[in-house]
C-alpha cells in the first residue's frame, strides 16, 4: 500500500486554505494546514511534509521568509515549496526562487492547474 504524501498548506485566507485542503484531500492526499508563516515552518519541522505549499503574503512571518526557513532547516531543506501568490509580482518569485521555492502558482488557480503541479513534484 503507497503511503499518503503530507502536503503542509499555509495561507492566512482561511477560504484559500479549505479551498485546497479539500482538494489536496479528495486527490489522497494528507493536508495539514497553517495560517501563517511561522506555524508553517514549525509544522514543516515537525511534521515533516511531502511538499509545503505558502502564500506569500502572511501574518507574523511572511510566505518568502518562511520558505527561507524551511529550505534552511537540517531536516526541511530537501522539503520542496511551491509558493501561491494574488499578483505574481517576478521580484518576489524570483525571491522565492532564491530561496529555494521550486515553482509558484498564481491565485486562484483552477483545481486541474494545483492538482498538475502538485503531482508533477511529488511524482
Amino acid at each position: 500500500m503507497p503511503m499518503i504524501q503530507k502536503i503542509l498548506v499555509a495561507d492566512d485566507d482561511l477560504d484559500m486554505l479549505e479551498l485546497l485542503k479539500t482538494l489536496l484531500s479528495k486527490a489522497g492526499y494528507a493536508v495539514i494546514t497553517a495560517e501563517n508563516g511561522l506555524e508553517a515552518v514549525e509544522k514543516a519541522q515537525k511534521e515533516l511534509p511531502a511538499l509545503v505549499m505558502l502564500d506569500i503574503h502572511m501574518p507574523q512571518m511572511d510566505g518568502l521568509q518562511a520558505c527561507k526557513a524551511i529550505k534552511s532547516g537540517q531536516l526541511t531543506k530537501s522539503v520542496p515549496v511551491v509558493m501561491l501568490t494574488v499578483e505574481g509580482s517576478m521580484s518576489e518569485i524570483q525571491q522565492a526562487m532564491g530561496y529555494g521555492a521550486k515553482t509558484y502558482l498564481t491565485k486562484p488557480s483552477s483545481s486541474e492547474e494545483i492538482l498538475k503541479v502538485v503531482k508533477s513534484i511529488l511524482s
